[in-house]
C-alpha cells in the first residue's frame, strides 16, 4: 500500500512538471507592447515593434526596431535576428496603423493574424497615428514611462474622459463586419515633445480612413453610443450680452451626471427617420458670466439644450456628408424596419447619407456647486 501511494505521489509531481517544460526566463524574451505597421514612400510596408528590456546591466529600459516585410509574421524573423530575446506577441497592447496605410482597402487582411491567435486580439488597443510611424517608435521621453506602456496609459486615460474611443483589435474585427455601424479607433499625433490624443478616427463602411472628430465631439458620440459610460465633463459657449474687452469669453462647463436616450426609428417617402430624445441631467462646474441661476433657473437649461442640439447635429450632419455611421443608426433600422433596411444594408451609409435624424435634448440643472 505505501509503495502504491509514493508511485502515485511521483506519478502526480512527474504531471505538475509537464509544464515547465517549456518554460522560459523573462530577461530571455523580447515581449512586444506596442507593435506599428506602415507604409513608406514606394508604398513598402514597415513594420515596428516596441518592448521592454529587463536586463539589468541595460541603460535604456526599452528597445524599438523597425523592418521591411511583408506580413506580421513574417516580420518577426526578422525582429528575432535583431531584438535581446525571443519575439513574444501575446502581450501586445497597442496596435499603431500609419494614417497612409488606411488609405488603402487591404490594410485589414494584414491583421489576419491578429484575428487567429486570441491572445492578440484580446488586449490590443487599436490607434492610427497621424504622420510617420517611425516618429513615434523613435520618441523616447525622459519623463514619462517605457514607450509602449506611455502610450496605452494615455489611451486608457483619454477614453475614461470619453475623449477618444478603446476599440480593441477583437472588438474592430466585430465593427468591420458589421454592416449598420461604422468603425472607430482612437488616433494620435506626435508632436515636438509629446504623443498627443487628437480624438476619434472615423473608418468608411470598407475600412479605409474618412475623418477625424475632435475630442469635443467624442464626447456626444459617446453619448450616443452608451448613454452614460465614464466621466462626460462638457464646456459650451452660451451667447449672453458680453463687455467685448473682458478676457473670459462666456463659456460654461458641466458634468452630465446621467443620459437617458429614446430612438424612434420610421421609414417614410424613401428615406429612414431616427428621432433621438435625450434626458441629461447635468451638473454646472464653471461659469464665465454673470447669471441669475435662481430666477433664470429654466431659461439656462433651455440654452444648454439649444447648443447641445447644435451639436449634435453638427456631428450627425458631418458623418453623413463623409459617409460614416459611427453611431449605429443603422442597428435600429435593422431592428425596427428590417425589411427596407435589408434592400440597403450592403451600402447602408449610403442610406443613412439620406436619412433625417431629429435630436431633441432636454437638460435638468441638478447641482451649481457651492456658489451662487
Amino acid at each position: 500500500m505505501r509503495a502504491f501511494a509514493q508511485i502515485l505521489l511521483l506519478s502526480l509531481l512527474v504531471t505538475m512538471l509537464t509544464g515547465c517544460r517549456d518554460q522560459i526566463n523573462l530577461e530571455d524574451t523580447t515581449l512586444s507592447l506596442m507593435v506599428g505597421i506602415d507604409l513608406n514612400e514606394k508604398n513598402e510596408l514597415l513594420f515596428y515593434i516596441s518592448s521592454p528590456v529587463f536586463n539589468r546591466e541595460a541603460k535604456e529600459k526599452s528597445e524599438e526596431y523597425g523592418i521591411r516585410s511583408s506580413t506580421i509574421r513574417e516580420s518577426r524573423m526578422g525582429f528575432d535576428e535583431r531584438v535581446t530575446g525571443l519575439t513574444q506577441a501575446g502581450k501586445i497592447q497597442v496596435l499603431v496603423m500609419g494614417k497612409k496605410l488606411l488609405a488603402h482597402p487591404d490594410w485589414f487582411r494584414l491583421l489576419d493574424v491578429v484575428f487567429r491567435d486570441a491572445k492578440f486580439s484580446v488586449n490590443a488597443r487599436m490607434a492610427v497615428l497621424d504622420g510617420p510611424l517611425h516618429e513615434l517608435f523613435d520618441f523616447k521621453p525622459k519623463d514619462k514611462p517605457r514607450l509602449a506602456i506611455h502610450v496605452t496609459t494615455l489611451i486608457d486615460t483619454a477614453n475614461n474622459r470619453n475623449l477618444t474611443v478603446k476599440t480593441r483589435a477583437q472588438e474592430l474585427h466585430r465593427q468591420m463586419y458589421e454592416k449598420g455601424m461604422t468603425p472607430t479607433m482612437t488616433e494620435l499625433k506626435k508632436e515636438k515633445r509629446a504623443v498627443k490624443v487628437t480624438g476619434t478616427a472615423l473608418l468608411k463602411q470598407n475600412g479605409t480612413y474618412a475623418s477625424l472628430i475632435e475630442p469635443r465631439d467624442t464626447i456626444l458620440l459617446q453619448t450616443l453610443l452608451h448613454e452614460k459610460q465614464g466621466e462626460l465633463s462638457v464646456t459650451i459657449p452660451i451667447k449672453e450680452p458680453n463687455d467685448q474687452k473682458q478676457i473670459s469669453k462666456d463659456r460654461i462647463s458641466f458634468f452630465i451626471k446621467g443620459v437617458k436616450k429614446k430612438v424612434k426609428t420610421t421609414y417614410q417617402n424613401g428615406r429612414f427617420h431616427f428621432d433621438v430624445h435625450f434626458n441629461l441631467r447635468v451638473s454646472i462646474s464653471e461659469r464665465m458670466f454673470p447669471f441669475d441661476m435662481e430666477k433664470d433657473h429654466k431659461k439656462m437649461e433651455r440654452m444648454i439644450s439649444d447648443e447641445l442640439q447644435k451639436d449634435y447635429m453638427k456631428l450627425i450632419k458631418k458623418c453623413q456628408e463623409i459617409g460614416a455611421d459611427p453611431f449605429g443608426f443603422g442597428l435600429y433600422a435593422r431592428a425596427y424596419e428590417y425589411k427596407e433596411y435589408k434592400k440597403v444594408e450592403n451600402d447602408w451609409t449610403k442610406a443613412f447619407s439620406n436619412a433625417k435624424v431629429e435630436i431633441k435634448s432636454d437638460v435638468s440643472i441638478k447641482g451649481n456647486g457651492v456658489v451662487k
